[in-house]
């Protein structure tokens, strides 16, 4: 005969599996549900510089004769579309158009020789607090010699020009932006065409250029 005691132990133990085996499952769907934000949730990323905020500002864009030639779109493309974002993200007080912008440096193509402070002082008719450079040093969208398979890659160096700061390029900020596309290999003209190559370039581009200024969400799953 079993004691009354045995059995209340039995009882626990069984219960205590059950749910055990219950939770089981709850803790594998919660292992999923955690993987799934990791891939396709988001994270905040803050601002690398600050110092648009409260001040006018002007986008600059250069690129070689050879990378305009084959993509004459390329510089006004840069100059209007950052700065659109950081005229409506960056808190700055102020803008020279980027279309204003594009004229002026057609118009002075004599800049590129400049002590990069004068900027500040010649765009706009009473200058800007900070010049937002992007210098594309190469954008391609195959391997050279290689127009069978697509290889896009977009590398610039983006800097700020600070209005009376000290030395004669006033720069008080630089990084070094890539991007690339497609994400995976093998990819040639039958599956996409050098347009859209170069336009996902140039837009993953224009987002590293313009985060740099501003708090911003990205996407985990983010290629670029």
């Amino acid at each position: 005969m079993r004691h009354p005691r045995d059995h209340a132990r039995t009882t626990v133990a069984a219960v205590g599996l059950g749910l055990l085996l219950l939770a089981a499952p709850g803790c594998q769907l919660a292992g999923m549900m955690a993987a799934s934000n990791e891939r396709y949730g988001s994270h905040d990323v803050p601002a690398e510089y600050t110092g648009l905020w409260g001040k006018s500002f002007a986008v600059v864009a250069w690129a070689d004769r050879a990378m305009q030639a084959e993509y004459p779109a390329l510089v006004p493309s840069l100059i209007e579309r950052i700065d659109l974002t950081l005229a409506a993200e960056s808190g700055a007080s102020g803008h020279i158009p980027g279309n204003e912008v594009t004229a002026y440096l057609a118009n002075h193509p004599q800049w590129v020789a400049w002590p990069r402070g004068r900027l500040n002082e010649e765009l706009g008719d009473d200058g800007v607090d900070r010049v937002v450079l992007l210098e594309v040093n190469e954008f391609r969208t195959n391997d050279p010699g290689n127009e069978y398979l697509w290889a896009g890659q977009a590398w610039a160096t983006l800097s700020v020009i600070e209005r009376g700061a000290e030395g004669s390029d006033a720069e008080a900020f630089r990084k070094e932006i890539r991007v690339t596309f497609p994400d995976g290999k093998g990819y040639g003209p039958e599956d996409m065409t050098k347009q859209m190559v170069a336009s996902t370039l140039l837009k993953r581009l224009v987002d590293r250029a313009a985060w740099t200024f501003y708090d911003h969400e990205e996407l985990n799953s983010l290629e670029y």
